[in-house]
């Protein structure tokens, strides 16, 4: 789960405010954040939920007033936690998806090409660990080392920018974000900052949700609208398209870009928003006492129309379609009509947030 804010207020206490609303909605097991300030590029990540972040971490007192936080679901190694930092060090990306769907040898050749250069030329690969999987299908450089799929994303728009000038750095980072979608493509939404681009946060987006609300010079994002703070649920809401390169500054949302040359996203029309709000509904309704996490919702493959979504590398049955987002929409309606109950689950392994209906 993610959120952003850029405005006037110290960011971290209201980054972390919007993270604990939706955290265990699919996150919990490892958390990090960022902010910039006079030029410099402030990070913590651990292994653990919100709380932990704020026990082991000055993270609630770092400053600037633009930043951005995650919360992730697996890996047990703090290295993978988000965000991921670029070779400088003054771009921090978070990322939320995954790269299932796309998992062609093509994809995966040229993913591994990428990196590997990198690693050649002596770039800092800070995920790196030993894959013992054998699977045919993997992240793996030529000393057999794995790494993480976002840190993919962090090192290549950082190396795209390290010649921008003042002057060119937001245009810079925003065709940079662009180019990194095309080249590895998947079912994905990042976020990043640069310590030299004080007041903006870039928002690249395959298909899945990220949503912002403006208020009084200050602009906040979150992956559902439920994390939002609560004197913003009566603003509109932005839902950054599908396809998208965005850039947020405390004015406003500003759209770059809504095409991909390698990626072709089938758009939520009002058919599959209305199936989708009605097997949410049906699925949650009368549930208080047997709440649903968002896995328990079942799937629904038959509302997405015929074939698959593709992209550059996409096998059938991908998964680049913004089902995420449907459901995510279908919950926010729900909230609005007052119908909507939330509870966290702390009885498994790892807290969950559960759902019912009115």
């Amino acid at each position: 789960m993610i959120a952003g804010y850029a405005g006037h207020r110290p960011a971290a206490p209201i980054l972390v405010d919007m993270l604990r609303r939706q955290q265990y909605f699919d996150g919990g097991l490892s958390t990090g954040i960022a902010t910039i300030h006079d030029g410099k590029l402030y990070t913590a990540k651990v292994v653990g939920d919100l709380d932990v972040l704020l026990e082991r971490t000055d993270a609630l007192h770092f400053p600037g007033s633009v930043g951005i936080i995650h919360s992730r679901t697996r890996d047990n190694l703090q290295a993978h936690a988000h965000p991921f930092t670029d070779d400088s060090g003054k771009l921090a990306l978070v990322l939320n998806g995954t790269s299932r769907g796309v998992r062609t040898p093509e994809y995966w050749d040229n993913f591994n090409g990428i990196m590997q250069e990198f690693f050649d030329r002596g770039l800092t690969i800070k995920s790196l660990f030993e894959d013992k999987s054998n699977t045919p299908l993997r992240r793996v450089l030529n000393n057999k080392m794995s790494y993480s799929f976002t840190e993919f994303y962090s090192l290549f728009i950082g190396d795209k920018v390290k010649n921008s000038t003042k002057n060119t750095l937001g245009a810079d980072l925003a065709q940079a974000t662009k180019l990194a979608l095309e080249t590895a493509p998947a079912n994905i939404v990042a976020l990043h900052v640069h310590a030299d681009l004080p007041d903006t946060i870039t928002a690249g987006i395959v298909t899945r949700p990220m949503v912002a609300a403006v208020g009084q010079g200050e602009t906040f994002m979150a992956t559902s609208a439920l994390a939002l703070p609560e004197d913003l649920h009566n603003s509109p809401i932005i839902s950054l398209p599908p396809t998208s390169v965005s850039q947020i500054t405390p004015a406003g949302v500003n759209i770059l870009s809504t095409t991909l040359e390698t990626v072709r996203v089938e758009q939520i029309d009002y058919r599959i928003a209305a199936e989708t709000y009605r097997r949410v509904e049906e699925a949650l309704k009368g549930q208080k006492n047997s709440p649903k996490s968002l896995y328990e919702i079942p799937a629904m493959p038959d509302v997405w129309s015929e074939p698959m979504v593709d992209c550059k590398y996409a096998v059938e049955g991908g998964l680049l379609k913004p089902t995420g987002t449907a459901v995510y929409e279908a919950l926010w309606a729900l909230h609005k009509q007052g119908r909507l109950g939330i509870t966290v689950d702390k009885s498994g392994a790892k807290p969950v947030a559960r759902f019912w209906v009115e």
